[in-house]
Protein backbone atom coordinates (compact mmCIF):
# COMPACT_ATOMS: atom_id res chain seq x y z
CA UNK A 1 0.00 0.00 0.00
CA UNK A 2 1.42 3.55 -1.03
CA UNK A 3 1.78 6.28 2.12
CA UNK A 4 1.55 10.08 0.98
CA UNK A 5 5.46 9.91 0.42
CA UNK A 6 5.50 7.49 -2.18
CA UNK A 7 6.26 7.69 -5.51
CA UNK A 8 4.53 6.16 -8.52
CA UNK A 9 6.70 5.83 -11.43
CA UNK A 10 4.87 6.64 -14.93
CA UNK A 11 5.27 3.19 -16.19
CA UNK A 12 3.40 1.72 -12.87
CA UNK A 13 0.41 4.69 -13.56
CA UNK A 14 0.31 3.34 -17.35
CA UNK A 15 -0.18 0.04 -15.97
CA UNK A 16 -2.60 0.72 -13.05
CA UNK A 17 -5.13 3.43 -15.66
CA UNK A 18 -6.63 1.29 -17.89
CA UNK A 19 -7.46 -1.71 -15.45
CA UNK A 20 -8.82 1.45 -13.21
CA UNK A 21 -10.93 3.01 -16.16
CA UNK A 22 -11.95 0.25 -17.18
CA UNK A 23 -13.41 -0.89 -13.83
CA UNK A 24 -15.45 2.95 -13.68
CA UNK A 25 -16.90 2.02 -17.09
CA UNK A 26 -18.17 -0.91 -15.55
CA UNK A 27 -19.28 0.37 -12.38
CA UNK A 28 -20.98 3.47 -14.77
CA UNK A 29 -23.05 0.77 -16.26
CA UNK A 30 -23.81 -0.90 -13.66
CA UNK A 31 -25.37 2.32 -12.03
CA UNK A 32 -27.00 2.96 -14.94
CA UNK A 33 -29.16 -0.49 -15.17
CA UNK A 34 -30.17 -0.07 -11.21
CA UNK A 35 -31.01 3.71 -11.65
CA UNK A 36 -33.17 2.02 -14.97
CA UNK A 37 -34.65 -0.45 -12.18
CA UNK A 38 -35.16 2.23 -10.29
CA UNK A 39 -37.28 4.43 -12.32
CA UNK A 40 -39.54 1.34 -13.52
CA UNK A 41 -40.77 1.44 -9.62
CA UNK A 42 -41.54 4.88 -9.36
CA UNK A 43 -44.93 5.47 -8.03
CA UNK A 44 -47.61 6.84 -11.48
CA UNK A 45 -44.04 6.79 -13.19
CA UNK A 46 -43.17 10.29 -11.46
CA UNK A 47 -39.54 11.26 -12.76
CA UNK A 48 -39.35 7.81 -15.05
CA UNK A 49 -38.16 9.42 -18.18
CA UNK A 50 -36.03 12.12 -16.87
CA UNK A 51 -34.24 8.87 -14.89
CA UNK A 52 -34.56 6.59 -17.85
CA UNK A 53 -32.76 9.27 -20.08
CA UNK A 54 -29.99 9.58 -17.29
CA UNK A 55 -29.57 6.03 -17.13
CA UNK A 56 -28.79 6.12 -20.95
CA UNK A 57 -26.57 8.94 -20.87
CA UNK A 58 -24.53 6.88 -18.19
CA UNK A 59 -24.20 3.96 -20.64
CA UNK A 60 -23.41 6.09 -23.64
CA UNK A 61 -20.81 8.25 -21.91
CA UNK A 62 -19.30 4.72 -20.80
CA UNK A 63 -19.59 3.10 -24.08
CA UNK A 64 -18.12 6.33 -25.98
CA UNK A 65 -14.81 6.18 -23.82
CA UNK A 66 -14.27 2.74 -24.75
CA UNK A 67 -15.00 2.93 -28.47
CA UNK A 68 -13.08 6.34 -28.83
CA UNK A 69 -10.13 4.27 -27.20
CA UNK A 70 -10.66 1.18 -29.56
CA UNK A 71 -10.88 3.95 -32.53
CA UNK A 72 -7.59 5.58 -31.60
CA UNK A 73 -5.56 1.85 -31.07
CA UNK A 74 -6.44 0.75 -34.36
Amino acid sequence: MLDHTSKITPAELAGFMPAFEAQLRQDLRNYAVELRQLAYTLPNGVGEHDLLQLSGRMRATADQVERRRSVDDG
